[in-house]
């Protein structure tokens, strides 16, 4: 295998794989081409595989020499990634490579996301079953698909396939932390039929357009309190007089666990001042509050040739629009138990469509105790009732509840130690892992979540720093020695 120029070359195999996965296409539900590249290194190596049902694959990598009367070890991780991309950035995540860059100590991409969530812990686990250097027990790689849309490949894991009582997760982002505990959550989608009628406002017909928000990830990154574009768009419209526009489509988000960075709406308006006057109101308003690193964000207004000939009724519209104003957004309790400020309950207005008489919004509850997010469950729902919508709740996954009486745990902290001569952070993180889903399928084991540090994941920010790479496959290898 070769690389580009400005990849690093240590530690060469996982550079190298990780070049070659993003090669290959591999959106959520769409890992076809990946899992295929994993069965075809596997086989050339003679390794024993085993597919599941759902297309989840288990390699089995053999104990090195000496290790063969060893505990086995399941190394985890996900085979999709989230696809996003600037609105300038044209490329089909189901065919087209993901172009990789270099800015200074960091791997980026070319205006998408990276995918280093989670390419770089299966590139890891690529070099491990490649490289016999390594000493080892024996391993269980297991690579579950469509992590990232609600955790569905850890769901149909086959736990019989499965000896090891010990699991190293390789999918968190903050180098220097290790994770024993990780976020639940529940997607709800909420639905309702409008009105449309013909337009009455015959002079302009205009493109509301929001964007330039930093997005990021709805778990990891909720706690900067980061713009969301949806929430941006409904302030706009609620700031112009309710006759001075009528509203034939909004369309906002990409994914339940991406924080919307762009939206935009269709409207036919008597005055586009009063559209300017109101964005400029909002802006500045916005700008007095947002976090510094995601004050870049931008509202503009494309004039069209001709109105839209159909609008949703008056008290549609302002029942679609006060619903998103009401409907909460962002983090909603911590954990002031920790060492560190700890998201415990959160909510993503992940997606809202409004076309062709059509309402619907998809949203992310995160939670670490399911009792806690009972009550912003009843809060959504209550409000999904006031305005006679339609709900459904989907997707629910378990939370993974810290455990520190782990000797695994012990061990990798320990080999940290030794490694760089400072205490790991023992934390959890309020994003979802799918440790807690296996620990439940699989029965009572130790686990244990670490890797380099990713920035900006899930969104066209999305970086690596290689220092932390390397850091990373040291300490893995580390801890399989002793292991």
């Amino acid at each position: 295998m070769t690389f580009p120029s400005h990849f690093p070359t240590e530690p060469q195999k996982l550079w190298q794989y990780f070049h070659v996965i993003n090669q290959i296409p591999r959106p959520s539900r769409s890992e076809e081409k990946f899992r295929e590249f994993i069965l075809k290194e596997a086989n050339q190596l003679g390794l024993k595989t085993h597919t599941d049902e759902v297309g989840n694959v288990i390699v089995y990598v053999p104990a090195s020499a000496g290790y063969e009367n060893h505990e086995t070890v399941i190394i985890q991780n996900h085979m999709d990634m989230v696809t996003d991309a600037t609105p300038d950035r044209k490329i089909n995540f189901k065919t087209d490579p993901i172009v990789t860059l270099k800015d200074g100590d960091w791997i980026t991409a070319d205006r998408t996301t990276l995918g280093a969530d989670n390419g770089i812990g299966c590139a890891a686990a690529l070099a491990l079953m490649h490289d016999e250097s390594i000493a080892h027990p024996p391993l269980e790689l297991l690579f579950t698909i469509d992590e990232e849309t609600g955790l569905k490949g850890a769901w149909g894991v086959d736990a019989s396939f499965l000896k090891g009582k010990k699991m190293l997760n390789l999918d968190t982002e903050e180098w220097g932390s290790l994770y024993i505990g990780c976020a639940g959550g529940i997607d709800y989608e909420f639905k309702k039929t409008l009105s449309m009628v013909p337009a009455q406002i015959k002079s302009t017909g205009a493109k509301l357009i929001v964007g330039g928000f930093v997005g990021g990830h709805s778990g990891v990154d909720i706690h900067e309190q980061r713009g969301n574009a949806i929430k941006f768009l409904m302030d706009w419209l609620n700031s112009m007089p309710q006759d001075a526009y009528e509203l034939n489509e909004w369309r906002g988000g990409k994914a339940h666990n991406i924080i919307p960075r762009d939206a935009f709406a269709l409207v036919n308006i008597k005055d586009s001042k009063i559209a300017e006057d109101a964005l400029k109101q909002v802006t500045a308003r916005w700008k007095s509050f947002m976090p510094e690193n995601d004050r870049q964000f931008f509202g503009s207004i494309e004039i069209q040739e001709s109105i839209y000939a159909e609008v949703f009724a008056h008290k549609d519209k302002q029942l679609a629009t006060q619903f998103l104003m009401a409907f909460p957004h962002g983090a909603h309790a911590y954990d002031l138990a920790g060492k560190k400020s700890l998201v415990s309950l959160s909510n993503n207005l992940a997606i809202s469509l409004l076309v062709r008489g059509q309402f619907y919004l998809q949203s992310s509850l995160r939670f670490f105790d399911r009792g806690e997010c009972v009550g912003l469950e009843n809060q959504v729902t209550s409000l999904a009732h006031g305005f006679g919508m339609d709900f459904t709740k989907n997707g629910e996954y378990p939370s993974w509840k810290p455990v520190r009486e782990n000797k695994l745990l012990d061990l990798v902290a320990k080999k940290y130690q030794d490694l760089y001569h400072k205490e790991a952070k023992i934390t959890a993180i309020h994003a979802g892992l799918e440790c807690g889903i296996l620990r439940d399928k699989i029965g009572p084991i130790d686990a244990v979540s670490f890797g380099p540090t990713i920035t900006g994941a899930h969104s066209p920010q999305e970086r690596v720093h290689i220092p932390s790479v390397e850091h990373f496959w040291k300490l893995l290898k580390a801890v399989l020695k002793e292991l």
